[in-house]
């Protein structure tokens, strides 16, 4: 009986183990770029104030960079998103950025999560220097329309998968 209890707990332990190393994956970010490019409706509240904007953004996958270009009220800005995790061990994936607006340099960290039309959506919070209260963002996707005024929708995942459809 002893022998057969020490057999069940070396098996625990190893699979204990073992399961451990599957939630260490690094990110794919060949794919997360191919996924998230694209043209985003943005809107924003800004750190330490109640005032709201809203802007435009785009998101290029460029020689394995995130390129990311931020228009409002009239102003671009470039600047390119990382990949990170956070939450320790539970390594959550976030995407980070850091850009000039308004004469400050900000930092942002965003989650996503895929819509009903498997097209991401970022939230995200912005803080600058001597933040207080951070800033809220949203990034939702622009969908195309053809002549007709049906979306249509094409997406390429680095050959992963390709969905064509429309509607």
């Amino acid at each position: 009986m002893k022998r057969y209890l020490a057999s069940w707990a070396i098996l625990l332990i190893a699979v204990s183990a073992c399961s451990g190393k599957t939630d260490r994956k690094p990110l794919d970010e060949e794919f997360l770029r191919s996924y998230m490019a694209g043209e985003y409706d943005l809107i924003e509240r800004k750190p330490d104030s109640s005032a709201t904007y809203n802007g435009h953004v785009t998101l290029r996958d460029e020689g394995g960079v995130l390129q990311v270009t931020r228009t409002v009220e009239g102003k671009a800005e470039k600047c390119f998103g990382r990949f990170d995790t956070v939450a320790g061990s539970d390594r959550i994936p976030v995407l980070r950025m850091h850009f000039s607006f308004d004469g400050k340099e900000y930092d942002a960290t965003y989650r996503w999560q895929s819509d009903p039309d498997n097209y991401p959506r970022f939230t995200g919070y912005l803080y600058f220097s001597g933040t207080k209260s951070p800033g809220l963002e949203a990034l939702f996707p622009i969908h195309k329309m053809n002549r007709k005024g049906i979306r249509k929708v094409a997406f390429d995942f680095t050959s992963k998968f390709l969905m064509l459809s429309s509607g």
